[in-house]
């Protein structure tokens, strides 16, 4: 797991960062406020390497332009605020809903899409089933050809090469808890 880390806030976004992760990982409260976004970037060292953590939605912020959204990514190095020219990954985004119209009775509706940049985009959009509030286990897995992201039980590979890559977490419109975050040599 790295400890040292680079981490940039954009808009009005909140980091709460230890200063030295623990064996359980990094935390990062990703709070925004209605359309602003705050991003965190960790370097990932040397390839191959995996990420993983749990991601889970905590709040809405109420917004007429934009829906709640956490991407976490392995990424090509941008300028802090920029989008990076090639990255694979997951978002995890949230729609307010009438809880008396959603099967579990939750306030809002949450998805699960699989995202590509490159050379083409890839959106697989996937619904899931769990009550939004709850924590969705990830790994995403780089060798330096591809990335393999799993949320829950389901991967998807997707090309990727980059030289320097860092591992990108991003949260948009509402607030996300990202737990046990950690980088880590794959085998």
């Amino acid at each position: 797991m790295k400890s040292i880390f680079y981490a940039t806030a954009i808009g009005l976004g909140s980091i709460m960062v230890p200063a030295a992760a623990g064996a359980a990982g990094i935390l990062y409260d990703c709070d925004t406020a209605a359309d602003h976004f705050s991003e965190l970037v960790l370097p990932a060292g040397n390839i191959p390497f995996s990420v993983s953590g749990k991601v889970q939605l905590n709040a809405m912020a109420p917004s007429k332009k934009f829906g709640a959204i956490a991407r976490i990514q392995i990424a090509s190095a941008a300028a802090p605020g920029q989008s990076p020219a090639a990255f694979a990954g997951f978002s995890l985004s949230a729609l307010p809903a009438d809880p008396h119209k959603t099967p579990s009775g939750a306030a809002a509706v949450q998805m699960l899409s699989y995202n590509v940049k490159g050379k083409d985009d890839d959106v697989l959009p996937s619904s899931m089933t769990d009550k939004p509030g709850t924590a969705q286990p990830f790994t995403l897995a780089y060798d330096g050809r591809a990335v393999a992201v799993t949320v829950g039980n389901e991967t998807r590979s997707f090309p990727l090469k980059i030289a320097d890559p860092a591992v990108r977490v991003v949260c948009s419109t509402g607030e996300f808890l990202v737990t046990d975050l950690t980088i880590s040599p794959a085998h």
